[in-house]
């Protein structure tokens, strides 16, 4: 039901430097070395020498040349990074943690809602109509991620969500000959909260300023108030733009969010508020319902406020409306 928490993540699936992967126009090859007369003296950094060091250069150009010569990529991740650097890419920290914050609001779609546990009449003779519902919640996540491949990002996400879903109902009771009676309209509501813990990978490419990514999730939330859990897939492509200000590096970006998420809530009325007297007090209810609209537009951004903290801000529009705040950590 509450897809923000799978939102947040896959919002947050790409908040971290998945933007940041960029062409670096800036050539690597040594300029300390342009002034020297030997033809034979070549050195790219990131890549070794095949001659040995001309006795026609000075202390000091040695010195500077022995240190760019030993500032190669040593950490494990990503795997090809020397490559990518050499062919003059700037690569993100590695690793990275972030914490995100998401308020959203969305249409539902109501299947059925059915009642067991009362009574044989009541449950095989009362239907309840469907109908659509609004959702609200909020989401909070903490996600970690590394980057596998220069270009391939993998991450894992925890987070607590809470909400409440209201819909109008109609109950119909079938009266036999007499057919169907609607007996009023009245609004359905459920309060929830739950663990959500999931995966997922952003794949980034970039031409100079300009970057595409596309990020995958897969989460799931147990629900702690009622029984059931609710799964979820989300796509989400972004293409935006990089640049530089004051030092730090700041993006915008626009892009679309798909959900793919059908719920099914199930508890005891009780535990909605409805009591019932006797016998009848162990009454059931469950619920089905799915996304009104599996598609929305996403706008946003990110700024970096140290060398290694970011804030990122992104909001949905159109049917599925949401808030997004993250502040993420690499290193």
């Amino acid at each position: 039901m509450n897809n923000n928490m799978h939102f947040t993540i896959a919002m947050i699936a790409f908040i971290s430097s998945s933007l940041s992967v960029s062409a670096n126009e800036d050539l690597l090859i040594s300029t300390d070395l342009d002034s020297v007369s030997n033809s034979n003296v070549k050195y790219i950094v990131g890549i070794e020498k095949t001659e040995a060091l001309s006795t026609a250069l000075t202390a000091d150009e040695r010195e500077r040349l022995c240190v760019k010569e030993n500032d190669r990529y040593e950490r494990n991740f990503p795997i090809w990074a020397q490559d990518a650097i050499d062919l003059g890419y700037e690569l993100p920290k590695p690793y990275g943690f972030s914490i995100s914050y998401m308020k959203m609001d969305q249409p539902l779609v109501v299947d059925s809602v059915a009642f067991s546990g009362i009574s044989t009449r009541i449950d095989q003779f009362v239907k309840i109509g469907v109908s659509t519902a609004k959702q609200e919640s909020e989401t909070l996540t903490l996600r970690g991620d590394v980057w596998v491949l220069p270009f391939l990002n993998v991450y894992g996400i925890l987070g607590s969500t809470q909400g409440s879903s209201t819909a109008m109902v109609s109950p119909v009771i079938d009266l036999g000959r007499l057919g169907p009676k609607k007996i009023g309209t009245y609004a359905f509501e459920l309060d929830f909260r739950g663990i959500t813990y999931g995966a997922g990978t952003t794949i980034v490419g970039g031409i100079d300023n300009w970057f595409a990514l596309l990020d995958v999730n897969y989460t799931n939330t147990a629900l702690d108030i009622l029984d059931g859990e609710i799964s979820s897939i989300v796509v989400s492509p972004r293409v935006g733009y990089r640049w530089k200000f004051k030092g730090h590096d700041m993006q915008l970006w626009t892009g679309a969010m798909y959900q793919n998420i059908e719920q099914t809530f199930e508890g005891n009325l009780s535990d909605i508020g409805v009591r019932l007297p006797g016998k009848w007090g162990n009454g059931k209810f469950k619920v089905e319902q799915h996304l009104e609209d599996k598609w929305n537009t996403l706008i946003g951004g990110q700024a970096q406020i140290t060398h290694n903290l970011d804030l990122l801000m992104e909001a949905g529009v159109g049917t599925r409306r949401s808030v997004l705040l993250s502040l993420g950590y690499r290193f």
